[in-house]
């Protein structure tokens, strides 16, 4: 550290004199100063030993294999049950299936072997896992937020905010020292609000309304809350002070993902009578009759109602 900031000096010290030096001469000085700085640089880095590598192994694999059937068997469920789905509920089956289906895509890279790095404490990192959380915690809450009835400005900054969460997480990840636990405080300060947004500012939007759509949120909030608020306990035991191996993390990552992702997805799916309420959509619908402006005028009929869609 010390040589580096000698070279740094000195070549401060030549960008001032440079007018009293040639200006060729000027320019190669400073340009061997500077090719000095990234070799002392390059040399300061800290190379992991071999032995000192904590790697995901067969067990870690087998959960990762565990997790991207689950994920993928929910993905195609949800879009089965889409194509049954009435029109008007549809955008909660494809949201659904989007945020399973990334989930898929992601656990199919990490058992493929690819997305990962090396963090300067030695750990394998498998940074896909942040890019899927990047594209899928946003449409969790968005979910929440259409159920809540929130207008579009309060959603698009409710998931700005968690793609912030999910960006500070992963620098939190890839930093050490001090740096890391600042980086994870500020991810803290982001998803303690998140947090108070899914248990109560989008519940007060729905207390006043059917005790079905209530009942609906409250099981998918209460869930997502409590299961959102483990993963940074998760990161503190992992990859934050190293009590736990690369394995066990990835099984609890692989268990918080499922609760997350494919338990949120069936109860908010299977909740019928609450998302008819959302969206006002019924069961049956009455078929219009016929006009009596012309022709022969047909006697009244009573009202005939044809089976919709579930």
């Amino acid at each position: 550290a010390s040589s580096s900031n000698v070279l740094r000096l000195l070549a401060w010290q030549i960008v001032r004199r440079q007018k009293e030096m040639s200006s060729p001469l000027c320019r190669t000085m400073l340009a061997f100063v500077v090719m000095l700085g990234f070799i002392s640089s390059a040399a300061a880095v800290e190379v992991c030993k071999v032995v000192d590598l904590q790697l995901v192994t067969q067990t870690g694999e087998f959960f990762l294999a565990v997790t991207f059937l689950v994920m993928g068997v929910s993905t195609v469920i949800f879009v089965l049950m889409a194509f049954k789905a009435a029109h008007e509920k549809r955008q909660f089956y494809f949201t659904t299936c989007y945020i399973t289906a990334i989930a898929t895509f992601g656990y199919y890279a990490m058992l493929s072997g690819q997305g990962w790095l090396i963090t300067p404490n030695c750990r394998q990192l498998f940074y896909v896992r942040y890019v899927e959380w990047f594209a899928t915690t946003p449409l969790i809450l968005l979910d929440l937020g259409l159920i809540a009835g929130a207008d579009t400005p309060t959603l698009i900054t409710v998931m700005a905010s968690d793609m912030m969460y999910v960006f500070a997480a992963f620098m939190a990840t890839v930093s050490s020292g001090y740096i890391k636990w600042l980086w994870f405080v500020l991810s803290l300060f982001i998803l303690v609000p998140l947090i108070y947004v899914m248990v109560r500012g989008f519940r007060s939007m729905v207390e006043k309304g059917h005790p079905s759509v209530v009942e609906l949120y409250n099981k998918v909030s209460i869930l997502s809350a409590i299961v959102w608020a483990l993963y940074p306990l998760v990161y503190v035991l992992s990859a934050g002070t190293g009590d736990w191996s690369p394995n066990f993390e990835t099984m609890i990552y692989g268990v918080l993902d499922i609760m997350a992702k494919a338990v949120f997805g069936f109860i908010l799916l299977l909740s019928h009578e609450g998302l008819d309420r959302v969206t006002n959509f019924k069961g049956f619908a009455p078929i219009k009759e016929a006009p009596t402006t012309y022709g022969t005028p047909m006697p009244a009929r009573g009202t005939v109602q044809q089976e919709s869609y579930i």
